[in-house]
């Protein structure tokens, strides 16, 4: 057997080592006690690939660190996976798992360490793990493996849409009081370097796509909205749509241009995407989170507005704006102008 570390500083993270290893394996058994929606990166693209492989995910909801949201995601992919991907809630109250372990034809890798299925835990520093590189039949990693299974088949029970919608509220609170650190403890705690978000996100494309929005969300969608998600309190907008289809033209896009049309006038703005979850409420199951694109402007849809898109070639008259469509260059430059968009 080979044993290595893996403690996320220079080029070995977690992260790499768990996109290579999912792209390579035949089966893989995957335990962790915390999960959020950067942690699923890795597992998303290599169900997405279509390799076939078998994924099994075993996830704690220790202390409420999970986020509600991550295993709303894990909802959609594993009824997306068509019998790929399993996922089931470990009954432990205090399951504290972090292990990883990939099967090949040849030869077995373990991870058993730190770090959690998490974004953090994947890249940032202060964790540190154990990377055990052996043969099918080495007795130490055959009883990580039966240890695993048991564990699946005697103390877990299946990850069902009741059990994270009345998760929700109790990942929300955890979050709230993890940031309730004293002043005078945070003063001794270093900081953690993490792997910088502008370079792994993909930076907004050139917009080609304009939305509208004429009717809004009622009370009950607003209060799930407020339980499941922290958008409120980020100060980010959000549509919900009763189709998967009409919510990925968005996010596909990153960016859009959206007209709100309200009874005395509205406004255009440019907006970018932060996010998006799903769960169903009486006004639909598919949601994207925005935010109107920095040092832009929005613009109030008055007559001058009006007659601006009209001259540009835009609009014939006002109910055109309430059209989904996808723009030429044109008409970019047009709304870039309007909007104050900076270059």
């Amino acid at each position: 057997m080979i044993i290595d570390v893996v403690d996320n500083r220079g080029v070995a993270s977690m992260a790499g080592e768990l996109t290579r290893r999912l792209n390579n394996c035949t089966t893989a058994r995957l335990a962790t006690a915390s999960l959020t929606r950067n942690g699923l990166n890795a597992m998303q693209n290599a169900l997405a690939s279509n390799r076939r492989f078998k994924l099994r995910l075993l996830v704690g909801l220790y202390n409420g660190h999970t986020e509600g949201a991550a295993l709303r995601k894990l909802l959609t992919l594993q009824n997306r996976a068509k019998g790929s991907l399993e996922v089931r809630i470990a009954r432990n109250e205090r399951f504290h798992w972090k292990l990883y372990l990939f099967n090949t034809e040849r030869r077995v890798v373990a991870y058993v360490g730190s770090s959690n299925l998490t974004g953090d835990g994947l890249g940032a520093e202060g964790e540190f793990n154990l990377r055990l590189m052996g043969a099918r039949g080495d007795h130490a990693l055959r009883n990580i493996a039966e240890t695993f299974d048991r564990t699946w088949q005697k103390d877990s029970i299946p990850l069902t849409e009741g059990i994270s919608d009345n998760f929700a509220p109790i990942s929300q609170r955890s979050r709230e009081l993890s940031k309730q650190i004293y002043p005078e403890i945070r003063k001794l705690l270093s900081h953690v370097r993490r792997p910088n978000p502008r370079v792994q996100q993909k930076a907004p494309g050139r917009v080609a796509v304009f939305s509208y929005v004429e009717q809004f969300a009622g009370p009950g969608t607003n209060k799930e909205v407020s339980d499941k998600t922290t958008w409120d309190a980020k100060m980010w907008d959000w549509m919900v749509y009763p189709t998967r289809a009409e919510r990925d033209r968005l996010l596909n896009a990153r960016s859009f241009y959206l007209a709100d049309i309200r009874r005395a006038g509205g406004r255009i703005s440019l907006n970018d995407v932060r996010d998006e979850d799903e769960f169903g409420t009486e006004d639909g199951r598919f949601f994207v989170a925005y935010r109107k694109r920095r040092g832009s402007v929005a613009r109030v849809i008055n007559k001058t507005t009006l007659k601006l898109l009209r001259d540009g070639g835009l609009i014939a008259r006002k109910d055109d704006l309430c059209r989904n469509r996808k723009l030429g260059n044109a008409h970019q430059a047009l709304l870039n102008k309007l909007l104050r968009v900076p270059e």
